[in-house]
């Protein structure tokens, strides 16, 4: 297949973050030598930092108000991406192909973009793209294409040719459905719904060793 542009997504797409946000509640808690109880276990990956610090506030001796505990659940995520998160699994030889071949590359990110920045940046890949851009900057979310539109924009290259990627079953519903081809990455997290990605995306791929001879 031909490439000339690629649209990258983040986290279980190029980094292995998932595991620690699928649990990040409990990586917070063990900073205070506690663990979630049965409620956060089971509903705490779909409450925002915002919830999860009241519960936390309301049902932990935390000697912390809810606005500190954000704040330190912020501070906590920020400190893996520039210390801790590794990268998955063939990325580099991956992007350094693309590079060789010419193509144009750039992030489309829901996370922080100074995460982003940091986290590429000890990896050693942020040089792969022409820019980053963040759901936060853009005030929006992947629901909405607006971030892909911008990315492809940006990129200039044939819609043809250009792949967006992403480990998201939602994202790529979004991508698909604004007429963009994309590629599917595989993502331990995102098993349960790996048939349906399967079916939506153009090409599904276990990892990026994967997909690399595909390339030409």
């Amino acid at each position: 297949m031909i490439i000339t542009g690629a649209i990258f997504d983040l986290d279980g797409t190029l980094i292995d973050s998932m595991p620690m946000w699928h649990n990040f509640v409990g990586v917070y808690l063990a900073k205070y030598d506690l663990e979630p109880d049965y409620y956060l276990k089971n509903n705490a990956k779909d409450m925002s930092f915002e919830e999860s610090s009241e519960y936390i506030y309301n049902h932990y001796n935390i000697d912390k108000t809810p606005e500190e505990i954000v704040k330190d659940m912020t501070d906590t995520a920020a400190d893996a991406y520039a210390n801790t998160i590794p990268i998955k699994h063939d990325v580099k030889p991956f992007l350094f192909a693309l590079r060789c071949k010419g193509v144009r590359m750039c992030i489309a990110t829901a996370s922080p973009r100074e995460w982003a920045e940091s986290v590429l940046k000890r990896l050693n890949i942020d040089h792969y793209f022409s820019v980053i851009l963040s759901c936060y900057d853009l005030k929006t979310s992947k629901s909405d294409p607006m971030i892909y539109d911008r990315a492809f924009d940006i990129l200039g290259t044939d819609r043809e040719t250009t792949y967006i990627f992403e480990d998201s079953v939602n994202c790529i519903r979004t991508a698909k459905a604004a007429g963009y081809k994309v590629i599917g990455v595989k993502d331990e997290m995102s098993f349960p719904d790996e048939e349906e990605i399967k079916k939506l995306s153009d090409v599904y791929i276990k990892d990026f060793d994967d997909f690399r001879g595909m390339v030409r």
